[in-house]
């Protein structure tokens, strides 16, 4: 079998919004290469003895971004769809060379190649992730966390989703309920639920999202307490959560500030991230406008987390 490789080079700031996009629109498959987070695990572990800057250097920035469609779809039109996409995404996200390039390449487990490279890892001081094929034993009292990504979007490995997890487990109280916005895979939901959530509410817009996430929960073993939907936070009838959390974009995250008390108790918290910094003063002005008080803020790499408590209208 064959497949349609479609390579994007995109920014450090916009390749969530791009993998994201690629996976919509059908990709069985989402390849990142960031030389920017490499270039950061080195200066994290103290290894420039082994890496000079001229190596550093040579890493360049540019992110690239290999997606895989069925070999039965036309590539130019393919190729025409990811462009129009991409066209959107700068509207918001400085996209870079924005490049797309299309190639036909034979089926050798790429599919399978990736999880090479998936291995467990602490997302926070106590929680563990490990991905369905790894071996783990347990430490004291970790919280081991199984996941199948599939096809759908979320592998932990992110920094929004790490300072939304590390988040999570600094604030969340035992019995607490919890909506989860842009659930993805779930490991959010499925975190809020073995910390000892009352009841959690995980929705996506992306169907292969919400199948997956169901599936991680079902394996996970708290599909009795995430109740999982496909579809947008307005259209779900849920009552009031002592906690929201959403890994999403910015933009999204602003327009959801004129109904998010419609959501969360009063002295209850919004979780978010998904945000560069370059936005951080107008989600915070945003929010703080609409009688939101920024709690704490957190940064890792160009990303910002930040947590809101609401007190009711201004």
């Amino acid at each position: 079998m064959k497949w349609i490789e479609i390579t994007v080079t995109t920014t450090e700031e916009a390749w969530d919004a791009v993998s994201e996009m690629l996976m919509s629109i059908g990709a069985g498959g989402v390849a990142v290469d960031d030389p920017n987070e490499i270039k950061r695990e080195i200066l994290k572990s103290n290894s420039l003895d082994y890496a000079d800057d001229k190596f550093l250097e040579s890493l360049g920035q540019d992110v690239v971004i290999k997606a895989y469609f069925s070999d039965e779809l036309n590539p130019e039109e393919l190729k025409q769809l990811v462009k129009e996409k991409l066209n959107y995404i700068s509207g918001f996200l400085n996209v870079g060379k924005g490049t797309v390039e299309t190639t036909r390449i034979n089926d050798q487990d790429w599919s399978e190649n990736w999880k090479k490279y998936y291995k467990p890892f602490h997302i926070t001081k106590r929680v563990v992730i490990k991905p369905t094929w790894e071996n783990y034993q347990k430490v004291n009292d970790e919280i081991v966390i199984e996941i199948d990504p599939g096809m759908a979007f979320g592998t932990g490995t992110h920094e929004t989703t790490s300072m939304c997890a590390k988040f999570l487990e600094k604030y969340m109280k035992e019995g607490d309920t919890v909506i989860d916005v842009g659930s993805g895979t779930g490991i959010l939901s499925i975190i809020a639920a073995r910390l000892g959530a009352k009841k959690v509410v995980a929705l996506d817009i992306d169907n292969v999202a919400f199948r997956v996430s169901r599936e991680n929960c079902i394996l996970n073993h708290v599909n009795d307490v995430v109740e999982v939907h496909e579809g947008v936070l307005k259209d779900i009838i849920v009552e009031k959560s002592d906690i929201v959390v959403a890994n999403i974009i910015a933009d999204v995250i602003i327009d959801l500030s004129n109904s998010m008390e419609n959501y969360i108790k009063n002295n209850g918290l919004f979780i978010t991230s998904g945000i560069i910094k370059e936005r951080k003063d107008q989600v915070i002005k945003t929010y703080t406008q609409k009688g939101f008080i920024c709690e704490e803020m957190a940064e890792d790499g160009e990303w910002v987390a930040i947590v809101f408590r609401c007190q009711g209208s201004l």
